[in-house]
């Protein structure tokens, strides 16, 4: 165990196996060009991370709860779509809606920022079904009302149209890399900081100068960002949309996927997407008794692992670490000049 946990906490080994997993996704495609059902399942995966890795910024470090977050992501898909058949192009399109949404989410804040828990997820649930009810009932010319907008445009780049769930897969992909990147950035900025100590005690961040209205309310914003860029690539994969997509439903699948991933982590949105999309798909089969299962599987991760499974892991793994028997003197000193 002492060894797999050493090879484990080798920096170069975790590097290793991210490359070995980014590129088993990007060789899918080519290696099972016909597994269009997959391709589709996948992208749908990397939106799900590009959304809640956003939304793990609001709830997992800034301690803001959110059943909303449908509510941006609908904007973002319902813009996205109307630019693009405009005739704006595709990729300035998604980039629009993603800072509707933004601005959105900013002004949302400014009243939320006064509020807590179960406050404020009132409020942010109220605000996902005015969103839904707009696009319901919105002008037909406009947001197509119940019929939704069809016939939205392929994202081009750079001349080539992404039709394909294949070739869209790689676009997905590439965004998730840039989202999980700049995410990182932010955590470990001064800001992603501030948020942290916010979470943790507010009152004692308050007394040591920290504006938290400042900070919940950034942290609303690059959460609505997040999701409007996932609405967006959400609408070009599937090039129809309707208010049905974008119900309390979804909301809860994102709060869902946090929690059982494990908040306040790195990996956590990744983990918490992939189970939840894989437990999904495995479901169907079992028809009216899905949601039954579902819950209980849901339940049982909330109750035993109540930080998430990256949690979880995180937590067990500092443990048997710290039991692992220390380096002498001379080899960590031989570390440490290598590492210089």
């Amino acid at each position: 165990m002492n060894r797999i946990m050493t090879i484990a906490a080798n920096p170069k080994i975790q590097r290793i196996l991210a490359l070995v997993l980014v590129a088993a996704t990007l060789l899918y495609p080519v290696l099972l060009p016909d597994q269009t059902y997959m391709h589709l399942i996948i992208c749908t995966l990397g939106i799900y991370i590009i959304v809640n890795t956003g939304f793990d910024i609001l709830f997992g470090y800034s301690g803001q709860i959110s059943l909303g977050q449908a509510g941006f992501y609908a904007i973002g898909a319902y813009f996205s779509a109307i630019f693009s058949k405009a005739g704006i192009p595709v990729l300035l399109a998604m980039l629009l809606a993603a800072a509707i949404a933004a601005l959105v989410g900013f002004f949302l804040a400014i009243p939320c920022s006064k509020l807590v828990h179960h406050f404020l997820s009132i409020v942010t649930i109220g605000f996902g079904e005015i969103i839904r009810l707009l696009a319901l009932n919105g002008p037909a010319k406009l947001t197509g009302g119940a019929n939704g907008i069809g016939g939205i445009p392929p994202v081009n780049l750079f001349g080539i149209q992404l039709t394909s769930k294949a070739s869209y897969l790689y676009f997905v992909v590439a965004l998730v890399l840039l989202a999980l990147f700049v995410k990182q950035r932010i955590v470990n900025s001064r800001v992603g900081r501030a948020m942290s100590a916010i979470k943790c005690n507010p009152d004692a961040s308050e007394a040591f100068g920290m504006k938290l209205s400042k900070y919940k309310s950034m942290a609303f914003t690059i959460a609505a960002f997040y999701a409007g860029i996932g609405g967006a690539l959400y609408a070009h994969l599937v090039r129809f949309i309707s208010p049905e997509s974008f119900s309390a439903d979804q909301s809860s699948m994102f709060l869902v996927m946090i929690l059982v991933g494990g908040m306040g982590t790195f990996c956590g949105p990744i983990i918490g997407s992939v189970i939840i999309i894989f437990v999904t798909e495995v479901l169907q089969q079992f028809g009216q008794y899905q949601m039954l299962i579902y819950g209980a599987l849901i339940i049982f991760v909330l109750f035993f692992m109540p930080t998430g499974i990256a949690g979880t892991i995180r937590r067990r793994y500092y443990h048997l670490l710290n039991r692992l028997p220390e380096r002498p003197a001379k080899q960590r000193g031989k570390d440490t000049a290598q590492e210089v």
